[in-house]
């Protein structure tokens, strides 16, 4: 294939890198990974605050005896009553833990350290990794485990949950929302089908709290985990909600106190209490306005991009929550990171993320590891605006079209790369990378043997040929070109931003249709 016949300049638009400190000094970011974390609300700012400090909320909540202690304590069952109305409970079913992971590992645990039989499990396979993990530990310590599979639309049908039960299932074990898909599980249903079988019902409500109505009573639940974080709170707190007449069949999993009606010992962090029962109140206040406003942002946002081609939206038949939206591009050398730092997306879970392996979710749903790396979640929330969703649809036409000009020529021009970003470089279908970046030019640059080392790793060609900022002369576009004929395509050139890759390679198209003119004249 001829990769240049007929092809006239292109104009590159590449973004930068973000530092740590672009995001302190400019307005740029525009976040839409709530699904992730959301910023605390400022009134769950305030209220915290003003448990801190002498003249706050600061005693123990356990210390009875003076008056400093029972204002701590005053505040957490305020906290504790907020936290319960959001979900239909009763105030004293709710324990306070460190944030939804120790919750799902205090109902996991706890329920299979308290259980003389009846251990059988029954879990899906795209639960968060904070139940996947805790039932492989169980799965060691002797309790039998089945993993449902979801429907290609990323459903969990209780169907599938009534094929799965046995004489012996004590618990299964689901989540009301999907983090990365936004499906909702039919839990009403399900749990009509786990108590038949005289189970208990626990719900990972993370990624639901706040965002779809949640009545423990009507839905049937014995225990529901949550975490501040996910509604506008704090890190570092979350809850538990345990029925009250099957709290004796959990055992605690942290001893020193007996706090929490014994099945969570530690001295109660008061302002982050604080903070997620404010959360809480708010959620339950806003829930209504707040769903209608962001179902609305993501029917725009949805629109634009799939206007573009080449996109597809994951599970898009399936019930769902409005918030999170699962889109994988099919345009040719498509990576996540074409985005750009300036707009806040993921391309798996935070989890997924952290382990480096494609997301557990899109494979169960069918997509392959290919597919699954060329898949975005965006999720929307209280602060997100039209501007926003304006601006993520605009980074992905820029990428879908660059794609398509690499598709016709054969070279992207991009950012900085790191060592990291080799294997997605790869997994698009590039088979070789050029740096026209200096080695030194800045201290958080990966020197150019590293980038090769990974590139070489990975079967694909790199060459080095640096190029100062403002310096591009002839011999360097010559240079350029010729490292453009010979290396296998397509191609990734990169430097800081982008811009010396794409200016090497607008003047080489000038060149050579200015050579072509002038040997037809």
């Amino acid at each position: 294939m001829n990769y240049f016949s007929g092809l006239s300049a292109v104009s590159f638009s590449c973004l930068h890198r973000s530092t740590e400190n672009d995001m302190s000094d400019s307005n740029t970011l525009h976040y839409l990974d709530y699904a992730a974390t959301t910023p605390a609300d400022p009134r769950v700012i305030a209220a915290m605050t003003a448990c801190l400090g002498m003249e706050g909320a600061f005693g123990n909540p356990a210390s009875s005896s003076h008056a400093t202690g029972r204002f701590a304590r005053n505040k957490v069952e305020q906290a504790r009553k907020q936290v319960a109305a959001l979900i239909g409970a009763d105030a004293d079913e709710i324990i306070w833990t460190s944030g939804a992971t120790e919750s799902n590992n205090l109902a996991l645990k706890g329920y299979a350290d308290a259980a003389t039989g009846k251990r059988h499990l029954i879990t899906s396979r795209i639960e968060h990794k904070a139940i996947l993990d805790t039932m492989a530990n169980l799965s060691a310590r002797g309790c039998s485990v089945t993993y449902l599979s979801p429907t290609r639309d990323g459903e969990m049908t209780p169907e599938a949950v009534a094929a799965a039960v046995m004489p012996d299932t004590g618990l299964v074990s689901l989540m009301l929302v999907n983090n990365e898909l936004g499906t909702l599980t039919d839990v009403g249903a399900i749990a009509q089908i786990v108590h038949a079988a005289g189970a208990l019902f626990h719900v990972d409500a993370a990624q639901a709290l706040g965002k779809t109505p949640i009545d423990v009573r009507a839905l049937g639940i014995d225990m529901l985990s949550m975490s501040a974080h996910k509604v506008y709170g704090p890190k570092g707190i979350g809850a538990l909600y345990v029925r009250r007449d099957i709290a004796s069949r959990i055992a605690p999993q942290i001893h020193g106190g007996g706090h929490e009606r014994g099945l969570r010992s530690g001295t109660l962090a008061t302002h982050q209490i604080v903070g997620m029962g404010v959360a809480c109140e708010l959620a339950a206040e806003e829930l209504e306005h707040e769903t209608a406003r962001i179902a609305a942002l993501s029917q725009r946002l949805k629109a634009a991009v799939l206007a573009l081609g080449d996109v597809v939206q994951n599970a898009d038949v399936a019930r769902r929550i409005p918030h999170t939206l699962s889109l994988t591009v099919n345009a040719p050398g498509f990576m996540p990171m074409m985005l750009g730092d300036d707009l806040a997306v993921s391309s798996t879970s935070a989890c997924n993320s952290a382990a480096g392996t494609p997301s557990h979710v899109l494979t169960a749903i069918g997509l392959d590891a290919d597919a699954a790396g060329r898949t975005v979640r965006i999720s929307l929330g209280r602060f997100a605006t039209e501007q926003d969703v304006d601006f993520a649809a605009a980074c992905f036409q820029r990428a879908i079209e660059q794609c398509r000009a690499t598709a016709s020529s054969g070279l992207t021009a991009s950012r900085q790369i790191m060592p990291a970003d080799l294997k997605a470089i790869c997994n698009a279908g590039f088979r070789s990378v050029i740096c026209n970046r200096p080695d030194g030019e800045s201290i958080d640059q990966p020197a150019f043997e590293d980038i090769a080392a990974a590139a070489r790793e990975l079967g694909l060609e790199a060459r080095y040929l640096p190029v100062e900022p403002n310096g591009i002369g002839d011999a360097d576009v010559a240079a350029f070109g010729e490292l453009v004929d010979t290396l296998p395509k397509p191609i990734l050139a990169y430097c800081r931003s982008g811009n010396r890759a794409g200016m090497l390679w607008n003047r080489l198209m000038d060149q050579r249709k200015g050579l072509a003119a002038r040997t037809v004249g």
